[in-house]
């Protein structure tokens, strides 16, 4: 655990960094943009090249090449490793050529597909294909990058993949604030952006993948019979381990036939949820991976019980609270990170609205992520995919029912709601050869959501007390901080009081760090 808990918190540092730049790019994109049709546009296009990046880079080409790729390396060695990390390059490459060339000649259609409610405003159907167009090849540049995420990941460097994202971020913001504005239409300069930050973030990883001696060609075998076992687990994986994220993109497909703006609503309440999500379940899934895989190939199943109930009981302690602070700061920190510039008062209402009913599911997010993480480590596929299939599924169903009653607020709790039916369907189905403390782990979460529920009264209170819209802008930003800090110091000062599990669990987690 202690291992464990020493790279989690150095992706969970480096992700911060990342994170931390990726709310100033937002917010630099909100005031730049606003929530006019240019940025509606740009967000629609973007979209699936968002969900590309969040399934390979973060989920789907980890969770199914990682295993594959552990149990080569620890079985077979690592001339066999290395040629199957080619024969995968090779098969990524020209998957991503194909599909960057079909979606230059079929942008129009994909653009009607994706976004049904453009298709009658000439202007933002039109910005959008072309935007589409420019971002293009960003897709093949995620497929490449995820491999050596992945390949990094397991060899045990977990510090230059999550440094990748830090460059992505900074490359987008410098395009953002000085470059597009020398274009005629601003926002193509952004899209300009996307695509030579995720060139960059390539570029670091591979002198370290050389180093490591993982771009070599092989003699003898240029095709690795594991390749074959690595797709036809691909599919199944993408729809279990990315059901929050191809949810989202059906919400923003639903939310492009309600009024200007509504898409970019949905974009920046998702990022503000993602902060949290990816700073401490993403990272901790990213390090448990690997790690399981190994423990799998030595049939260590007792270690993997001990080290995921852990695991999920520390994010859960982390996320409930993340979860309680953002539904009561929800205005508040919506108006301090994108209230200026064209980010008006109505942009920051529907925001703020769409975060509460959003971040309500955020414990589910992170349940799903972590418990597809156990799953896919022990080469189970059939439980996550039907959870995915599940949350998909009802996703669409109750995005139909609640556009017209709860219009955009409706589309956002829709896929809150399929992330909790699809975590529980993961939670009651845990492989009996994995002796995992169900109880324990509803019990802990149970106190947590105790505690954050007394804690969401208090910050409102204090917000409502402390915060005024009107202050100048240091002054509110110091309230805000002010605000999450009290949460954190009472949350935090109960669970010493009370002598928590999960606390003294972290605790001894970082003694053991520091000796």
């Amino acid at each position: 655990m202690k291992k464990i808990l020493k790279n989690t918190a150095l992706i969970s540092i480096l992700t911060f960094s990342s994170r931390v730049l990726g709310v100033v790019r937002d917010a630099l994109i909100a005031m730049f943009f606003g929530t006019t049709s240019q940025s509606d546009a740009f967000f629609i296009a973007f979209r699936p090249f968002d969900l590309a990046r969040k399934l390979f880079s973060e989920g789907i080409l980890s969770i199914s090449f990682v295993p594959v790729f552990s149990k080569t390396l620890e079985k077979d060695g690592h001339s066999k490793a290395v040629a199957l990390v080619f024969s995968f390059f090779c098969f990524l490459s020209l998957a991503g050529i194909l599909i960057v060339l079909a979606g230059i000649f079929f942008a129009p259609l994909i653009v009607k597909i994706i976004a049904p409610g453009f298709v009658g405003f000439s202007y933002k159907y039109g910005l959008t294909i072309i935007l589409f167009k420019i971002m293009l090849p960003y897709f093949w540049l995620v497929l490449i990058t995820a491999l050596c995420m992945g390949v990094l990941n397991s060899l045990g460097n977990f510090g230059i993949p999550a440094v990748a994202p830090i460059v992505f971020n900074l490359v987008v913001i410098v395009f953002t604030v000085l470059i597009s504005n020398y274009f005629e239409i601003p926002v193509i300069g952004l899209a300009i952006g996307v695509t030579i930050g995720g060139l960059l973030q390539l570029i670091i990883q591979v002198p370290f993948m050389i180093r490591l001696g993982m771009l070599k060609m092989p003699l003898l075998q240029f095709f690795h019979p594991e390749v074959l076992k690595v797709m036809k687990i691909m599919i199944p994986c993408m729809i279990g381990a990315a059901s929050y994220q191809i949810n989202i993109m059906t919400a923003t497909f639903f939310a492009s036939k309600l009024d200007v703006g509504s898409v970019s609503f949905i974009y920046y309440a998702d990022r503000l949820v993602q902060f949290p999500l990816a700073l401490f379940a993403v990272s901790a899934a990213m390090v448990f991976l690997p790690e399981f895989s190994r423990k799998a190939v030595l049939g260590q199943l007792d270690e993997i019980a001990a080290l995921f109930s852990n695991g999920v009981k520390l994010v859960f302690f982390i996320t409930i609270p993340a979860m309680a602070g953002l539904m009561a700061l929800n205005e508040k920190i919506v108006t301090f990170l994108f209230g200026r510039g064209a980010f008006n008062d109505l942009a920051i209402q529907q925001t703020a609205e769409c975060l509460v009913f959003l971040s309500s599911g955020l414990w589910a997010f992170a349940g799903v992520r972590l418990f597809v993480t156990l799953y896919y480590a022990l080469h189970s596929i059939r439980i996550p995919f039907y959870s995915g299939i599940i949350a998909i599924g009802l996703n669409l169903i109750l995005c139909f029912l609640f556009i017209d009653s709860l219009g955009l607020k409706g589309l956002v709790l829709s896929v809150s709601i399929s992330a909790m039916a699809g975590f529980v369907y993961l939670f009651i189905n845990i492989p009996g050869a994995i002796n995992i403390d169900k109880l324990e782990i509803v019990v802990s979460a149970c106190r947590s959501l105790f505690l954050s529920v007394i804690m969401f009264f208090l910050v409102k209170q204090a917000a409502a007390f402390i915060l005024v819209k009107e202050s100048n802008p240091f002054w509110f930003g110091t309230g805000v901080a002010g605000c999450i800090c009290f949460g954190v110091g009472f949350y935090l000062g109960v669970n010493i009081l009370i002598s928590s599990p999960e606390l003294k669990l972290l605790k001894k987690g970082i003694i053991h760090n520091k000796s």
